[in-house]
């Protein structure tokens, strides 16, 4: 009895992995079937869905499922009536076949004795804390949204069939025999594989030492000869006391010891690097092997989405048509398993929000029937975006300007300032929705936070770019890899920090001279471009003081996450090396600017940043300096040169300063400052841009032109807000530029602080 419910259970196992290939091709078969203009065409494609039908059913009748079988025998008795002609091929068909195709698989799947199906909640729903297996070759089979009396029903996957445990074999059309296994045992299999890693890396580490050590005892080869050749002389001669000549012979036998010990060095050196090649040899092409277990096509994620835009359409009175480029593109099934949630995501939010009503299209001139388009394009070898495209309503960027003003988001005076891209991006922020209505499909401002969330989780960001009326664009950086990243290793006080090298723009060494003020921030001209710099240390809260500070020269390096750049000052840049990725453990599943760690050869813990976090953290550390401000003069009170043309503008900067406690002087206009400053002593000039005789620019150009005033800090408070007027002050030589229409009297008085 025992036997026969051992066996049993086995034969379901595998009717369900059969079952699986069936529904995916159903699926596919009825997409292609309802695109298909063609009665040819259209006669083929009903006969494989009949075929496919009749192997289920007697597959169903083997493992005695009976309910299965009936649904199989119903939709095969449908298929007649189409293939006999008594049944027209309407949407009201279509849309019966799709849901008897749904019913069937949540038979298969909630049978007893199977996992009830995973499913995608809707958007505004809390997302799901244990992440579903993907399956190879799972095809998950989508269902089409909820009906509309049960507003919450969710869309719903059948388990992945690579959960049997049992493993199954079985030869493809090809002639190349497969195997089905557990995915768990994948997983372990290529875990202890990474874990090689390491043991290379220290093999590679420990060889670098001892070649190290043998050098140095090489470059003592001149002076060990010397030191023999100065003993000898003095054992030969017969004038030294006794003593002398024991420590001649000590230091020869010393010499002698020291040359040997290089000998057996330079031989272990030529083992170890013996060793760590054949290492390498094994350890590579194991791991490149493993890796290619996990590879999976895209098209096993983006094929269901083909029935869920159909499902969607149907629910929301529109017509739109999926189409997917680079399905062909192998990636890692766990990348794919944490795509999964964003994408779905994407498409309710474009089927919801972006794509029209029929009727609404061909009154804007457009197709009735709209298109979705997702794209994988690979960037390098590490790295590929994952594009979704419309060619809806797209986004209003001054709408989502006044959402995020009216839910308080943000404030007015940054509002005002935001570009048309930073203000879309703005749709990412957890809360944020333009839909007036909550419905099951959106409206709750959680499903685009998710979206960013996951990518970021991944190690890749998400932006948004759109035009009104003609639809937008999501465009998603990723890694192609979990484990085995290349960053670059920097040094931070007595600390070393990971930055993970594809978001690495540049590294550099600057003169201090070079950091600059803008708009009360630090900020440095790299590639041509002004960027923010920001102390790492300030941003990880170290709160160590280094000694770098001293040193004339800053380390900079610029990243880049999310069309953000900003550049981070750190002590020293130790070089590029490729680690495995340890994620941080239950207990730190979230920790602020760092994504993981890893091991070094040399067996340090270093922890991996996160770059995202990082920006953002690096935008909170307002006016953070990369170098130490000179000393304020004590026992006096300062004196500022204000150069304004307008009288109002001066009288304000003149209050404002000596309300301060600086002493002020003013000027008409840049000549004039010129000519003040040449017959006084002033410590700081605070100047507008446009001027008559002599602007601003000039003015601090005449200044920086003369060794006397090549010191004097210059803060130029003009209207002049686009970034080459920026750069401009800068090149001429400003501390700082503040901006008049973000001025702010503290601010100015803090630069002024700090510059003196």
């Amino acid at each position: 009895m025992a036997d026969q419910e051992a066996l049993l259970r086995e034969l379901l196992e595998t009717f369900r992995l059969e079952a699986q290939d069936h529904l995916d091709s159903v699926s596919t078969l009825l997409i292609s079937l309802e695109r298909e203009p063609e009665k040819p065409e259209q006669k083929r494609l009903v006969e494989s869905l009949f075929r496919r039908m009749h192997t289920l059913k007697g597959a169903a009748h083997a493992v005695n499922l009976g309910e299965v079988a009936l649904i199989c025998q119903d939709l095969e008795s449908l298929l007649s009536e189409v293939k006999r002609g008594e049944l027209p091929l309407e949407v009201t068909i279509y849309d019966r076949l799709h849901r008897e195709v749904d019913l069937l698989a949540a038979r298969i799947f909630q049978h007893p004795g199977s996992p009830g199906p995973a499913s995608f909640s809707a958007p505004g729903a809390a997302p799901t804390t244990t992440p579903e297996p993907l399956g190879v070759p799972s095809h998950p089979v989508f269902r089409g949204g909820p009906e509309p009396s049960r507003p919450e029903q969710a869309v719903t996957l059948p388990p992945s069939p690579v959960e049997a445990p049992r493993a199954q074999d079985r030869r493809d059309p090809s002639g190349t025999e497969t195997v089905r296994v557990p995915t768990r045992l994948l997983e372990s299999l290529l875990l202890q594989a990474e874990e090689l890693v390491s043991t290379k890396l220290a093999a590679a580490m420990l060889q670098e030492e001892l070649s190290l050590t043998a050098r140095l005892l090489t470059e003592r080869t001149a002076t060990r000869s010397r030191a023999q050749e100065l003993a000898g002389y003095a054992l030969r001669s017969q004038g030294p006391a006794p003593a002398s000549q024991r420590l001649a012979g000590l230091i020869q036998e010393f010499c002698d010891s020291e040359r040997e010990c290089e000998v057996r060095l330079r031989g272990l050196e030529r083992l170890a690097e013996r060793n760590q090649h054949n290492l390498a040899a094994l350890i590579d092409p194991l791991l490149a092997e493993m890796k290619q277990l996990q590879l999976l096509p895209f098209a096993t994620l983006s094929d269901p989405f083909q029935k869920l835009v159909r499902d969607l359409g149907r629910e929301l009175g529109k017509e739109a048509e999926l189409s997917c480029r680079g399905a062909e593109i192998e990636v890692d099934r766990r990348i794919l398993a944490e795509l999964k949630e964003p994408l779905l995501h994407l498409v309710r939010n474009v089927m919801d929000h972006g794509i029209e009503a029929p009727l609404r299209r061909e009154e804007a001139g457009k197709p009735r029937r709209g298109s979705v388009e997702i794209e994988l394009r690979l960037l390098d070898a590490n790295h590929a975006r994952l594009t979704v495209r419309d060619d809806g309503r797209g986004i209003d960027a001054s709408h989502v300007k006044a959402t995020a003003l009216r839910l308080e988001l943000i404030s007015p005076e940054p509002a005002e300032q935001l570009s048309d891209h930073e203000a879309l991006q703005l749709v990412f922020e957890s809360g944020f929705s333009t839909s007036p209505l909550i419905t099951s499909l959106s409206g709750r401002g959680v499903g685009l936070a998710i979206v960013r969330e996951s990518l970021e989780r991944l190690g890749g960001h998400v932006t948004v770019s759109a035009r009104p009326g003609l639809g937008c664009e999501f465009a998603m950086t990723l890694p192609l890899s979990f484990a085995l990243i290349r960053a670059l290793l920097v040094s931070v006080g007595k600390r070393s920090a990971l930055i993970p090298a594809g978001n690495v723009e540049l590294t550099s060494r600057l003169p201090r001279e070079e950091v600059r003020q803008v708009e009360n921030r630090d900020t440095v001209l790299l590639g041509g471009e002004v960027c923010s710099l920001v102390s790492l240390a300030a941003v990880l809260e170290l709160g160590e003081k280094t000694g770098a500070q001293e040193e004339p020269y800053q380390q900079v390096v610029l990243v880049k996450a999310a069309e953000r750049r900003i550049a981070f000052a750190v002590d020293q840049v130790l070089g590029v090396q490729e680690v495995l990725v340890k994620p941080l453990g239950g207990q730190l599943s979230r920790v602020r600017n760092v994504s993981g760690a890893t091991v070094l050869g040399d067996g340090r813990v270093v922890p991996i940043l996160n770059v995202n976090d990082l920006v953002r953290s690096a935008l909170l550390v307002a006016g953070s300096a990369a170098r130490p401000s000179t000393a304020q003069a004590k026992g006096r009170r300062l004196s500022v040169m204000v150069a304004e043309d307008s009288i109002t503008s001066r009288t304000l900067l003149k209050n404002i300063l000596e309300a301060a406690g600086y002493q002020v002087a003013t000027a008409y206009d840049g000549a004039d400052a010129l000519t003040q400053l040449k017959a006084g002593s002033f410590d700081l000039v605070v100047s507008d841009v446009e001027m008559p005789r002599l602007d601003g620019f000039q003015l601090t150009a005449a200044l920086r032109s003369e060794p006397r005033f090549a010191e004097l800090p210059v803060i130029l408070v003009t209207g002049l807000e686009s970034r080459s007027d920026r750069e401009r002050g800068i090149e001429v030589g400003a501390n700082a530029y503040v901006v008049k229409s973000s001025f702010d009297q503290s601010s100015l008085i803090e630069v002024i602080e700090r510059l003196t």
